[in-house]
C-alpha cells in the first residue's frame, strides 16, 4: 500500500492486516470544518471564487504554456541530435577517405620529399615536379566528387603543394586552422570547419565566387614513422552542410544552422537566403554563408525592420551567446534549450535549442517561431473567454457547495477525533478496516490508527480484530511493530493505534535494486528471526511472513527491520485460537506458506514461520519467488510436492553455507528444518563473517535510493504502480 503521490518504493504508513496493499488513499476532509466555521465565508464567497478562478486561469494558462515550451524545446533538441549525428557520420566517412589517400605511396612519398626539400629551401621545394604529380594523383585517388582541393603543409604551416589560388610557400594565417594543423603534426587527424579566410576557400570557375571548404588534415609520416608533413583535403562545405541541415527544415518556421566563433553562418538557410535576396545583407555569390551574422537585429527583418547598428555592434542572439560561452565548459554543459522567447538572427521571436561542438569548433542551433510553437494556445484563450461567461453560475454553485460542505462536515466530524488522537486523513482501506494517519494531541507524534468498518460488525470479525491487537501488543522486540493504544469509537467500533513507519518493503527493495547481496540478506533475515524468536517464546506463530510484511526503515540506524501484520497470528497454547483459525483456511500468501499450513492451517508451529523466512531469503538472494504461478492452487501444489529450488541455481555467488541454510528452512518436513529461530540466528552469525553488512554500506544505499526517489517524484503514480510487481495472495 502507498499514500497517493509518493514515489515508487516508499511506504508511508504501517499496514497491520488492513487488507489490499494497493488500496487508494483518500483524505478525510478536515478542511471542510474551516470553510463553514463562520457565516462570513458566505458573504465573501463571490470575491473568493472570482479570485480563485482568476488565479486558476493564470496558473493553468502558464502551466500549459510552460509544458508546451518544454515539449517544443525537447523536439528542437532532438532535431539537433539528428543533425549532429549526421555531421559525425559525414566527418567519419570523410576522415577515412583522407586517411586512405594520405597513406597511399603515390601521395605520401611525394609529400615527404617536398617537406624534406623545404627544410633546406622553400623556393626549391616549390619548384619541384612533385607538385604537379600530386595535382594529378590526389583527384585520381579521391572517390568523392566533393573533394575539390588539396594542400601539403610543412611544420611551419607553409603550403608546399596545392590546387588553391594561394601561392606555394605562403604560410596559412587562420588561427583555427593553424591550431588544428599543430595537432595534426603531433599525429592526430583533425577536422577544420569552414572559415571565411581567403586562403582556404575554393574559387568557383562557374561564377568566380568563393565557396567555403571544410578541411580534414591527416599526418604524413616519413620512413622512420615521424610526422614530416600534413595532407589536407578540402570538401565543398556549403553543399554537404546544406544536405545535413535540410532534415531540420520540415516547413513552417523551424530551421537549424551552424556558425563559428565569429558568430557568422557557415550554413545556408531559407530565411538567411531570403535576407540576402531582399538586400538586407550583401553577398557576391548570393549565398548567406559567411555573410549573415547570428546577432539580434532588434526587430523582425522579414517585415521590413532595418537595424540602426552595424552587424558587429549588435548583441549575439541568446542561443549563439550561450553556445559560444559554453566552449570552455565541460561537455555536459555544452548544450541546452531556451524556453522563453528570444529574437533570432532574423529578428523573429523564437524558441531554441543549442549545442557547441568542440570537435568541430562549431555552434549549432535549432529554432522555431513562437507563433508556430504556441499555436494551440489560442484555443485555450477562447476556452477561458467562454469560462468567464459562466463565472456567475460558478459563484452560485459555490454557495450551494458551501451547504454541501457543511453537511459533509457534520457527517465526517465524528471521525476526526478518537480519544487523544486527531485523525488527519485516511491512508488505506481494506476489507475489514480503514487506516488513518493521526497525531497525538499532546505528544504531536504521527501514528497510524486502524478502525474496524461499521459494515464488518459480526462478533467473529470483532473478535478477530481484538485478538489481533491483543496478541500483537504482547510483543516488545524493537523489530516488531509497536502497538500504542486500543479503544472504541462513539459508535462502538474497535480501533487501535500503532507506529507510523516510513520505508520500503522487501518486495519494493528487490523490485528497485534486484537480488540483495548475501551480507545484506543476512542482516535482514537476522532481524526478522529476532522478532520471530520473541513471538515464538511467547507461544505465538506469525503465519504470514512474506516480503510485503517486512519493512526496511531508517530508525536511528539504517536498514532497520520492522515485522508487520499480525492479523493471522496464532496462539499455539490457546484452544480458542483454533476456532478462529478454522475460519481462515485460505487467508495468507500461498507461495510463502509451509506445506503443513496448506494441508491443515490449524496444525502449525514455529517451524512454519522458519519455512516462510527461508522463502523470503530465497526471494532476496535470487530476486525470484520460490514457486511462481498466476494460479494460487498451482502454487499450493508446488509447495506441497515440488522440490524447493536451491539458491545457488540462480545465484552461484551465494556462499554454500547460506545456500544450505535456506535449503534447510525449505524442507517439506518440519522436523528437518532448523529447530528454532534462535538456531537460525546462530547459523546466520556463523555464516556472516566477512559478509557483514555495515552501517556505512546501508547508509550509502539509502542515500542513493532517496536521491533516485526524488528524481522520480514527478512520475505519475499510475506509472509507478504499473512498474511494481505484485505478490500473489490467496482468494
Amino acid at each position: 500500500m502507498r499514500e497517493d503521490g509518493r514515489a515508487s518504493g516508499e511506504r508511508t504508513y504501517l499496514d497491520v492486516g488492513a487488507g489490499d496493499p494497493e488500496a487508494p488513499a483518500n483524505a478525510i476532509p478536515n478542511v471542510l470544518a474551516n470553510l463553514v466555521e463562520t457565516e462570513t465565508w458566505r458573504n465573501s464567497a463571490t470575491v473568493i471564487v472570482a479570485l480563485l478562478m482568476t488565479g486558476l486561469g493564470w496558473w493553468a494558462y502558464h502551466g500549459v504554456r510552460d509544458a508546451m515550451a518544454r515539449t517544443q524545446a525537447a523536439g528542437l533538441d532532438a532535431i539537433l541530435g539528428t543533425v549532429v549525428r549526421g555531421i559525425d557520420v559525414w566527418v567519419n566517412e570523410y576522415r577515412l577517405e583522407v586517411t586512405r589517400i594520405a597513406g597511399h605511396p603515390a601521395v605520401a612519398e611525394r609529400a615527404v620529399r617536398l617537406a624534406v626539400a623545404a627544410r633546406t629551401s622553400v623556393p626549391a621545394a616549390c619548384g619541384m615536379h612533385e607538385d604537379d604529380e600530386l595535382r594529378e594523383a590526389v583527384p585520381r585517388l579521391a572517390q568523392s566528387a566533393d573533394i575539390v582541393a588539396f594542400a601539403v603543409l610543412d611544420r611551419e604551416g607553409r603550403l608546399l603543394a596545392t590546387n588553391l589560388p594561394t601561392p606555394c610557400g605562403e604560410r596559412i594565417r587562420a588561427p583555427e586552422f593553424r591550431q588544428r594543423l599543430d595537432r595534426a603534426l603531433d599525429g592526430a587527424q583533425q577536422f577544420v570547419a569552414p572559415r571565411p579566410d581567403p586562403q582556404l576557400v575554393y574559387e568557383s570557375a562557374r561564377n568566380g565566387g568563393r565557396r567555403p571548404l571544410a578541411w580534414e588534415l591527416a599526418p604524413v609520416r616519413g620512413t622512420d614513422g615521424s610526422v614530416v608533413a600534413v595532407l589536407g583535403l578540402g570538401v565543398l562545405a556549403d553543399r554537404e552542410f546544406a544536405r545535413l541541415f535540410a532534415s531540420a527544415r520540415a516547413g513552417g518556421t523551424t530551421e537549424a544552422y551552424a556558425f563559428g566563433e565569429d558568430a557568422v553562418l557557415v550554413t545556408s538557410t531559407n530565411f538567411a537566403n531570403d535576407l540576402v535576396e531582399t538586400g538586407v545583407y550583401r553577398s557576391p555569390t548570393g549565398s548567406a554563408v559567411f555573410v549573415v551574422p547570428v546577432r539580434d537585429p532588434g526587430g523582425d527583418l522579414t517585415t521590413g525592420h532595418r537595424p540602426r547598428l552595424e552587424p558587429a555592434a549588435r548583441p549575439l542572439t541568446q542561443a549563439a551567446a550561450l553556445a559560444i560561452a559554453a566552449k570552455s565548459k565541460a561537455e555536459s554543459d555544452q548544450r541546452g534549450t531556451i524556453l522563453e522567447p528570444y529574437r533570432s538572427y532574423t529578428g523573429r521571436e523564437v524558441l531554441g535549442a543549442w549545442r557547441w561542438l568542440p570537435a568541430y569548433d562549431l555552434g549549432v542551433v535549432a529554432e522555431r517561431g513562437v507563433d508556430e510553437a504556441f499555436a494551440a494556445l489560442r484555443y485555450l484563450r477562447i476556452a477561458f473567454a467562454v469560462i468567464g461567461g459562466f463565472i456567475l453560475i460558478s459563484i452560485v454553485a459555490a454557495v450551494w457547495s458551501g451547504t454541501s460542505i457543511a453537511r459533509l462536515q457534520r457527517q465526517f466530524g465524528r471521525l476526526q477525533r478518537l480519544g487523544a488522537y486527531t485523525l488527519e486523513r485516511e491512508i488505506s482501506e481494506g476489507g475489514m478496516a480503514k487506516i488513518y494517519l493521526a497525531r497525538h494531541s499532546l505528544l504531536k507524534r504521527p501514528t497510524a490508527v486502524k478502525v474496524l468498518k461499521k459494515t464488518i460488525g459480526s462478533d467473529e470479525f470483532v473478535h478477530r480484530f481484538e485478538r489481533e491487537v491483543q496478541l500483537a501488543s504482547q510483543l516488545r522486540h524493537p523489530n516488531t511493530v509497536q502497538i500504542y493504544d486500543f479503544g472504541r469509537t462513539r459508535d462502538g467500533q474497535p480501533y487501535y493505534v500503532m507506529e507510523y513507519l516510513n520505508g520500503v518493503t522487501l518486495t519494493e527493495l528487490v523490485n528497485d535494486a534486484g537480488p540483495v547481496p548475501p551480507g545484506r540478506t543476512i542482516h535482514i533475515l537476522r532481524q526478522v528471526a529476532a522478532a520471530l524468536r520473541e513471538a515464538h517464546l511467547l507461544g505465538l506463530v506469525h503465519r504470514d511472513v512474506k516480503p510485503d510484511n517486512i519493512m526496511l526503515c531508517r530508525r536511528g540506524e539504517d536498514d532497520f527491520i520492522k515485522l508487520l501484520d499480525f492479523g493471522l497470528v496464532k496462539d499455539i497454547e490457546s484452544e480458542q485460537t483454533r476456532d478462529v483459525t478454522k475460519q481462515m483456511r485460505i487467508l495468507g500468501t500461498p507461495r510463502y506458506m509451509s506445506p503443513e499450513r496448506i494441508r491443515n492451517p490449524a496444525d502449525v508451529d514455529a517451524r512454519s514461520d522458519l519455512y516462510a523466512l527461508g522463502a523470503v531469503g530465497y526471494f532476496l538472494l535470487t530476486g525470484r519467488h520460490l514457486f511462481d504461478s498466476d494460479d494460487s492452487a498451482d502454487v499450493g501444489q508446488q509447495v506441497l510436492h515440488a522440490p524447493a529450488p536451491r539458491v545457488c541455481a540462480s545465484a552461484p555467488a551465494v556462499p554454500e553455507a547460506l545456500d544450505a541454510l535456506i535449503a534447510a528452512c525449505l524442507e517439506k518436513e518440519p522436523a528437518r528444518r532448523p529447530p528454532s529461530a534462535q538456531a537460525f540466528i546462530e547459523a546466520l552469525d556463523r555464516i556472516a563473517g566477512p559478509l557483514a553488512w555495515t552501517q556505512r554500506d546501508a547508509t550509502a544505499w539509502w542515500e542513493d535510493y532517496e536521491a533516485r526517489r526524488k528524481a522520480a517524484a514527478a512520475t505519475p503514480p499510475a506509472t509507478q504502480a504499473a512498474a511494481r510487481e505484485k505478490s500473489g495472495t490467496a482468494a
